[in-house]
């Protein structure tokens, strides 16, 4: 039973359990107890309590428990692993690069005496000397999507403690295990018990962080729905929301683009993770002349993929993460032909395979407008948008309401340059097809992929995590003061 962690220890009461299973053969593997509001109140009156204490430790020590912490997932990275590919359905490949950039997320936050930093200007008058000095908001709550168990959640609580907050974690109630562990390590590691809780749970959970009245902010990654939803309810609760949501993301490739590279990258990025990540690539513009050449190119790699259980390490494309995920990416599918675009390749496998498995599907003419184009599949879905000009190929991602990452393929520098100054996305890509940058640098999406004023790692994660209050002061001679009823002058 996965239970909860509050207060540096585990808590199994209250709530209900459900079921977890291996996405591979969709066998049962255990059970999560899924907490909530009275879970979600007793992890928040311990945040809240220490963070009286942790939001004034120094910035030094905060450094030093966070690499402590990093080490403890270091040395537990093969168990990490193992959890993402039994329990989310992971290859070993996909696993190992999410722990990974999760343990540098670590690294990252522990730097934090480098960029968590005021801004002083002195003199602002004769002897007054102001300080724009930045605190912790308080207890902050993270929710996390069942694609990134381990990432994005180590990420969102490093940089919330980096900066001197407490935080209550709610992972996805479909892959728990994974940041439950980490949480216990991170106390193990020093992490004083209160700064670190984890709630199991669903919808209630996070409808109780957005109205307690003792939690500061909440930091979420999942729909776009679910994401607009909270930004409303935080300005409503007067809580600090940044909600990250669904991704649409595209990729132009131009006549003069290196097609075999263009198409390597097309699948790679469209079926990696099973299509199940807010970065991948899951509509291609071909420009000009070149859409059927790039289509078979594509098409030609797509049966080199190597389709089934994670178990065997050298499987490729795995499971999705439920039936329910497997169902409606069909439906897609299905609807494909009847909407007027071609599937070249049907990724659909016979029912009798094990668990919740959906091979690539290549689909050819899609047009705005339709189903597969305009929703997020979330799954082993590539669509192709011909385009006859570039202006054409642009119109057609810049009507898409969603922004979260897109690219480009091509050899052109002034083309390159140009399609990174229009692109109305948070992250771009010039022959990368996935432009995830380092946690130093933003990481974010625009449009309604993101409703957020600020970003999930880098400095502009500070504009969350932090408040800034000015501070004026004067140390003036005792002699020199005076009753002055005018305002504060700057021309002395």
């Amino acid at each position: 039973m996965i239970n909860h962690f509050i207060n540096g220890a585990a808590v199994a009461e209250g709530g209900y359990p459900s079921d977890l299973f291996n996405p591979s053969n969709g066998s049962k593997i255990g059970t999560v107890l899924n907490g909530g509001a009275d879970e979600l109140d007793l992890a928040v009156q311990a945040a809240h309590i220490a963070f009286q204490s942790w939001s004034i430790t120094g910035l030094g020590y905060r450094a030093n428990v966070l690499l402590a912490c990093r080490q403890q997932v270091m040395d537990h990275r093969d168990e990490l692993i193992e959890i993402c590919v039994v329990e989310a359905g992971k290859t070993f490949a996909d696993a190992a690069a999410e722990v990974d950039k999760g343990i540098e997320g670590l690294a990252y936050a522990a730097s934090v005496g480098s960029w968590l930093r005021s801004a002083t200007t002195q003199n602002v008058s004769s002897g007054i000397d102001v300080v724009d000095a930045r605190y912790p908001i308080g207890v902050v709550t993270t929710v996390s999507p069942f694609n990134f168990p381990v990432m994005i959640p180590l990420v969102q609580c490093a940089m919330a403690i980096a900066c001197g907050n407490t935080v209550v974690a709610k992972p996805s109630e479909k892959v728990p295990s994974a940041f439950r562990l980490i949480a216990e390590l991170m106390h193990r590691a020093g992490l004083p018990s209160g700064v670190l809780n984890v709630v199991n749970g669903g919808r209630e959970v996070v409808e109780s962080m957005i109205e307690h009245p003792s939690v500061a902010g909440l930091s979420f990654v999942g729909s776009t729905p679910v994401a607009k939803h909270l930004r409303i309810r935080g300005i409503e609760n007067d809580k600090r929301v940044q909600a990250f949501g669904s991704g649409k993301n595209h990729m132009i490739v131009l006549p003069d683009a290196e097609l075999d590279m263009a198409a390597d990258a097309a699948v790679s990025a469209a079926f990696g993770a099973a299509g199940q990540r807010c970065m991948a690539i899951s509509v291609v513009v071909a420009v000009g002349d070149i859409g059927d050449q790039l289509v078979t190119k594509i098409a030609q790699r797509i049966p080199d993929i190597v389709v089934g259980s994670t178990a065997d390490a050298a499987v490729q494309l795995g499971p999705v993460i439920s039936p329910e995920s497997k169902q409606r990416i069909h439906g897609f599918i299905e609807g494909v032909e009847s909407s007027g675009a071609s599937l070249i390749i049907d990724g659909r496998l016979q029912d009798d395979q094990d668990g919740w498995l959906v091979g690539a599907s290549l689909v050819d003419h899609v047009k705005p407008g339709m189903p597969v184009y305009d929703q997020e599949v979330f799954g082993p879905v590539l669509c192709v948008v011909r385009a006859s000009t570039y202006k054409e190929a642009m119109d057609i991602v810049a009507s898409h309401p969603l922004g979260n990452g897109a690219a480009i393929f091509t050899r052109d520098g002034g083309a390159a340059k140009r399609y990174a100054d229009d692109i109305q996305a948070g992250m771009v890509g010039i022959n990368v097809p996935i432009p995830v940058p380092p946690w130093s640098h933003s990481f974010g999406g625009w449009k309604a992929s993101a409703f957020t004023d600020s970003k999930i790692s880098g400095p502009e994660s500070l504009n969350f995590h932090t408040r800034i209050k000015a501070i004026i002061s004067r140390w003036p001679d005792p002699a020199e003061s005076k009753v002055d009823l005018g305002f504060l002058k700057t021309d002395r």
